[in-house]
């Protein structure tokens, strides 16, 4: 029995010292890399957020589950050589704070729509929701339709992504949904996500520095070495259900409105998505599209899930489109 508790000891001495590294160096990347954009006090949390550009209407992004601001960086100076454009950091991601509510998706439209209250944007806004966020954006058309005249949504989820998915895929995502709220934060907390940084083995963001600005990269790997960063991963996937359900229920009871939409799909398999997952995507997709008068489907054929960096020129040609109709039904 001697063995074990040698073990044991050499074990919790592991986790000690990665548990002390872990604060070191997250103290010494809050020193180094400093908001990029601006910081807003709601509610006694800090918000970050960027805004580019002049003109109306004001395009408002927002990035997928462990998606920053830093996600846009190919998108947002180029739309905001035609329109203002603001990105930011959800709760816990980026430079903004953590949340102890619920990371659902009417939380977070609440949230969001309360930063714009406080940072003085004012409506009408032309939305753009990326992957998870894209159900945000959806929900904060059915219950604000007067304050949104337009949208672009960017691979996003979908209510029935599970419900029609092949069941293999379903499996897996619920092992990895497992993963992502139990044994994620612990991975953090001991700078083993660090260590994956480092060495550019983080299977979560496998390519994404790479597609990022050489300025920018440094930020994103200390971004993605944060505890505070896995603890609001954890908390969002732990919340998709509810928000699946929120959107659903909205999109039962109240029309989606009468605006330009464009819903551009990955055509390339990657992350977790097989092609026949893909293949699903695209049609549930197309029928999102379908619930604008207005709305147009686009699949990029060339791009995985991040079509903002493998593809960022249909985003911005997209995002212009949407705005164009806008001014122009003025």
């Amino acid at each position: 029995m001697k063995w074990l508790f040698i073990l044991i000891e050499v074990l919790v001495g592991i986790v000690g010292f990665g548990a002390i590294c872990q604060a070191f160096a997250t103290s010494r990347d809050r020193r180094r890399f400093l908001p990029p954009g601006k910081l807003i006090e709601i509610n006694g949390n800090n918000w970050h957020y960027q805004i580019m550009g002049e003109g109306h209407p004001t395009v408002i992004m927002d990035s997928g589950t462990g998606g920053t601001h830093l996600d846009w960086q190919l998108v947002q100076p180029e739309v905001a050589k035609f329109t203002r454009i603001l990105t930011y950091d959800r709760a816990g991601y980026g430079w903004s704070d953590l949340s102890s509510k619920p990371r659902t998706a009417k939380q977070v439209v609440s949230e969001l729509r309360q930063l714009l209250r406080e940072a003085e944007i004012e409506p009408p806004y032309v939305l753009v929701g990326m992957s998870l966020s894209g159900l945000f954006s959806r929900l904060f058309a059915y219950d604000y339709p007067e304050e949104v005249v337009g949208m672009v949504l960017v691979d996003v989820a979908h209510e029935k992504m599970y419900s029609e998915a092949p069941t293999k895929w379903v499996e897996l995502n619920k092992r990895l949904e497992w993963l992502s709220i139990y044994v994620l934060p612990i991975m953090a907390r001991i700078a083993l996500f660090r260590l994956l940084v480092i060495f550019d083995r983080l299977p979560l963001a496998a390519g994404l520095f790479q597609k990022l600005p050489s300025s920018i990269q440094p930020f994103a790997k200390a971004i993605y070495s944060q505890t505070l960063f896995w603890k609001a991963f954890t908390q969002e996937s732990s919340a998709v259900s509810v928000s699946l359900n929120q959107v659903e229920i909205a999109r039962k009871t109240k029309p989606f409105p009468k605006i330009p939409l464009i819903v551009l799909s990955a055509g390339k398999p990657d992350f977790d998505i097989t092609q026949e997952m893909r293949q699903k995507l695209q049609e549930l997709h197309a029928e999102l599209a379908n619930e604008s008068s207005q709305g147009v489907h686009i699949v990029s054929h060339n791009s995985g899930h991040v079509i903002q960096l493998d593809d960022p020129k249909l985003v911005i040609d997209a995002i212009r489109q949407v705005v164009e109709k806008v001014r122009c039904s003025k």
